[in-house]
């Protein structure tokens, strides 16, 4: 009895943490979207008669990076892939803690690049 009490409870915790990575992931590809729009690509699940398009798929695309969460099997997979002239010379698998932490790092980077080409340009036309 004790084994099927374990059973359940290990079942209901994946079943409270998948639900949190869904929603997790949801907010996470609205707020790329709507605040990187030129640099995200966003696929959803489209399911006849359903309201809900669940996200399937979250690229951002960087000058040959690459970083990439997707659905697979029922989970998340996050991956970073090294890319030139459009050929991925390297793709690996992350976990989702250090797939998080590289994509900011590379945010502050793509951020802080655009930051200074915009002050040069102003510099530059004033």
């Amino acid at each position: 009895m004790d084994g099927d009490l374990m059973f359940d409870l290990n079942a209901a915790s994946w079943r409270h943490g998948h639900a949190d990575e869904e929603a997790f992931v949801e907010a996470l590809a609205h707020r790329l979207e709507k605040s990187l729009a030129d640099l995200v690509r966003i696929e959803r699940e489209h399911r006849l008669f359903s309201k809900s398009h669940q996200c399937k798929r979250i690229a951002v695309d960087f000058d040959g990076e690459s970083f990439v969460l997707e659905r697979a099997g029922g989970r998340f997979v996050a991956r970073r892939a090294k890319a030139v002239r459009g050929v991925v010379l390297s793709s690996k698998e992350l976990a989702m803690k250090d797939w998080l932490g590289e994509l900011s790092a590379s945010l502050n980077a793509f951020a802080r690049d655009h930051e200074d080409s915009h002050d040069a340009l102003k510099e530059f036309l004033l």
